[in-house]
């Protein structure tokens, strides 16, 4: 009996050892190890070093749009038409944990169209009136630069496209529901009756989480006063509805920071 206390003792310490930890602790091959509390640890994700993300080299699709415009095949990310895809924050090339202000390449609404603005130092975003204590006439083309995510993945051939190439894509085309791999999709047909596939759903991630999922919304190149009166922490975007039946190409409150997927076209 007394034996079976100590056992029991012994388990009840450890228990409450065990709900008292506070970190984990890194045992390395060269024989160090590195103590790390749990606030500090945000996600332990493995990789393997012999297998890269497979690349599917994207095709262009020509639907006969009176623009011209040739679309890509799938997202930025995606290896296939029905997938989302990869995430980004408006001039920002690599997907991250947590899509924020303090995460971003300018780190408050404060910092945009300043000099601590990338976008705004290297001359591709600029004011062009103040409307009011909020709101500024604002023209910024990412398209083809270091900040154009399509071209930095793809090549100099692929770059992001413009909210109106998104228009012209939504008014010239018929579309359709259609599911693939259990994934519902929207068909567009051009005129010439060649179709596109993008994916429904996929909305935008803040933070760590998906928003608006019954939405998807992708990152446009450019905006501009001719267009719409924008904030300068906002970013060039595009939400069209789950049916695919209707669109939108103001980027009100559309903060920058907002991880949100990119349908590449073919540079002209």
């Amino acid at each position: 009996m007394k034996t079976i206390r100590i056992m029991l003792s012994l388990l009840l310490a450890v228990m409450t050892y065990s709900s008292m930890a506070q970190g984990i602790i890194i045992y390395k091959s060269n024989g160090t190890h590195e103590k790390l509390p749990y606030l500090a640890v945000d996600s332990i994700i493995p990789y393997f070093a012999d297998k890269e993300p497979v690349q599917v080299e994207a095709k262009a699709v020509d639907l006969g749009l009176p623009s011209g415009t040739l679309w890509a095949s799938h997202n930025i990310g995606a290896t296939a038409p029905e997938e989302h895809g990869g995430y980004y924050a408006f001039g920002e090339t690599e997907e991250k944990l947590t899509y924020s202000w303090s995460t971003y390449m300018c780190t408050s609404q404060n910092d945009c169209a300043t000099s601590s603005d990338p976008l705004y130092a290297d001359r591709l975003l600029t004011y062009t009136d103040k409307i009011s204590i909020y709101y500024y006439g604002v023209k910024c083309n990412i398209a083809g630069s270091k900040y154009d995510v399509a071209t930095q993945k793809w090549g100099d051939s692929w770059v992001m496209p413009t909210a109106q190439q998104f228009q012209e894509l939504f008014d010239n085309c018929t579309r359709k529901l259609v599911q693939i791999n259990d994934v519902w999709c929207i068909e567009y047909t051009g005129p010439n009756g060649n179709s596109l596939i993008i994916a429904t759903g996929g909305g935008y991630k803040e933070e760590k989480e998906l928003k608006s999922s019954g939405t998807y919304e992708f990152y446009a190149t450019r905006f501009w006063p001719a267009d719409f009166n924008y904030q300068v922490y906002s970013g060039g975007a595009v939400s069209i509805s789950s049916n695919g039946q209707s669109a939108s190409t103001n980027t009100f409150n559309e903060f920058r920071y907002y991880g949100k997927q990119v349908r590449a076209v073919k540079k002209k």
